[in-house]
């Protein structure tokens, strides 16, 4: 597959990387820091896929954060998150990644990345020119900037973003409403989408996603609008509906090959950050919100989400129990819960990892699906934003994820005919919202700061308050934001205390819901 074909170019990169960055840490007295020495573009592109995937995917952003509040797992150890109770050095910390990276350890470990990096591409292809090239190095840097910023701006609202990025000219930036972000987002994606040229040089050996295809990075693009439109479908549907139509007509995925997604290997550090974590921690079991609902609807991706139970005693696939406190949680033994599916290739080296196993360390990390393409088509269908039969494209979307999973063809066509999952029985007892969503839930496994902002866009159940109650004082509820990180609040705090709640829209509480969260 073309993602794999360049793999060893990409270690070298990262390698690269590596080396120019110890010897930029040797030579930091002598350098301005708002003035870093230059490297390529394609070692930036590298080290922010890379580093950006690793900081949305790993154990703590997507472990402790994105998987529990979505309920694809649960914690069978320090369930403090499971509880809603944030640690605020990580909070501090993931914050920083997101933006800017990761510093060089004191080893010389590269741990680069961010947003900077996109920053820095464009800045490089602007000042020097290379025709298409530049054109489609940057098309390139502002869709990933627009993936990442959107997960931002959807776990705490408003956040600095036009005033950011400008170095010691503003080292405190404001922060802008989401209205305004999402607009710019959109079009953002709509001139990435238009200035690509398909048939022209991009990074080559540099891009770990697509390797140079702008044919892929442009139906990544308008795949992205899809996304980001139907999110502010309930607040600005005209504009939703016009964005939505106008993607799809510039071209979307068309198949699950054409998927976004982030390459792992079967090496350290190059290797799938979840994998890397269980190889010494056993934190996670899949939680009985996932397990009790597909073991509800027989449904055949269960044995690929999850590990069957270890006891002798207890066979098949049991669900932790969501939000237990500590001492509950830490005495249930792991061998009567289900693990997510490859932990038990870590106990018994006779059994190999399967290629779809989330454990497994050259498991990708998924930035956007055509199943999920599929999903927001039949919304928009639903909504009256464009022609098609919503029953056919949920049934479609359904399809495409059995198929990614590897499910047999004649198990998903049986599923689709169950009564509680075909559309149109079930439009007799759930409101469209809740049938869409419920499978789109299942659907996007893994992706759990996904999971988690879909529950909040429509509202359709399943989730459910931790069993021993939340840590958090005066919340009762899941949460529908994180809070901003005490370093914000207080390195930024003029513009903090100006963005709350006048910006933000409600105070810094994580029951306090974003601009499109209106339902």
């Amino acid at each position: 597959m073309i993602r794999n074909k360049f793999i060893i170019n990409i270690l070298v990169l990262v390698a690269a990387i590596g080396i120019w960055s110890c010897t930029a840490r040797f030579e930091e007295t002598n350098k301005d820091p708002n003035e870093p020495t230059s490297v390529p573009a394609e070692y930036l592109l590298t080290s922010a896929q890379k580093f950006l995937m690793d900081v949305v995917w790993d154990e703590w952003a997507n472990g402790r954060f994105g998987l529990v509040y979505s309920q694809y797992w649960a914690q069978n150890a320090y369930p403090a998150e499971s509880r809603y109770q944030l640690r605020e050095g990580v909070n501090n910390n993931y914050w920083s990644y997101y933006y800017t990276g990761r510093d060089v350890t004191v080893d010389g470990t590269i741990n680069g990345g961010g947003i900077m990096d996109l920053v820095e591409i464009i800045k490089l292809n602007t000042e020097v020119d290379l025709g298409d090239k530049s054109q489609n190095q940057i098309a390139v840097a502002r869709i990933l900037k627009v993936w990442m910023f959107q997960i931002l701006t959807d776990i705490y609202g408003a956040i600095p973003y036009s005033q950011a990025f400008q170095g010691k000219d503003n080292p405190s930036p404001a922060y802008d409403n989401q209205q305004d972000i999402y607009r710019d987002l959109l079009n953002e994606l709509s001139e990435a989408s238009d200035q690509i040229v398909v048939d022209a040089e991009s990074f080559a050996s540099g891009d770990a996603i697509y390797g140079g295809d702008m044919t892929l990075w442009k139906k990544f693009a308008n795949s992205l609008r899809l996304r980001v439109a139907m999110r502010v479908s309930d607040v600005l549907p005209e504009e939703a509906s016009t964005h939505i139509n106008d993607a799809i007509e510039d071209g979307v995925f068309e198949s699950n090959t054409d998927d976004a997604l982030f390459p792992y290997l079967n090496s350290s550090p190059n290797n799938n950050p979840l994998h890397e974590d269980h190889k010494t921690r056993e934190d996670f079991a899949v939680s009985n919100t996932l397990v009790d609902l597909m073991n509800e609807l027989g449904d055949p991706r269960l044995p690929l989400y999850a590990d069957t139970v270890k006891s002798n005693e207890i066979h098949g696939y049991v669900g932790m129990v969501y939000g237990l406190e500590d001492n509950t949680a830490n005495n249930i033994p792991v061998d009567v819960i289900s693990q997510p599916s490859g932990a038990s290739a870590h106990y018994d080296s006779q059994i190999p990892f399967k290629p779809t196993d989330v454990y497994a360390p050259t498991a990708p990390g998924i930035l956007m699906t055509y199943v999920e393409v599929l999903f927001i088509m039949a919304e928009a269908a639903e909504r009256g934003y464009i022609a098609g039969d919503v029953a056919s494209l949920y049934s479609q979307a359904i399809a495409a994820s059995m198929n990614a999973w590897g499910v047999d063809a004649q198990a998903s066509s049986d599923y689709l005919a169950q009564d509680n999952v075909d559309y149109n029985t079930l439009l007799n007892s759930m409101t469209w919202k809740e049938i869409i969503g419920r499978q789109k839930w299942l659907a996007m496994y893994m992706q759990g700061h996904q999971g988690w902002i879909e529950w909040r866009r429509l509202d359709f159940g399943i989730l459910q308050l931790p069993a021993d109650g939340i840590l958090v004082e005066g919340l009762s509820e899941i949460p529908t934001r994180r809070t901003y990180p005490v370093d914000e609040q207080t390195l930024n705090r003029v513009n903090y205390e100006d963005a709350v709640p006048a910006i933000l829209g409600g105070p810094d509480k994580m029951d306090t819901k974003v601009w499109w969260d209106v339902n």
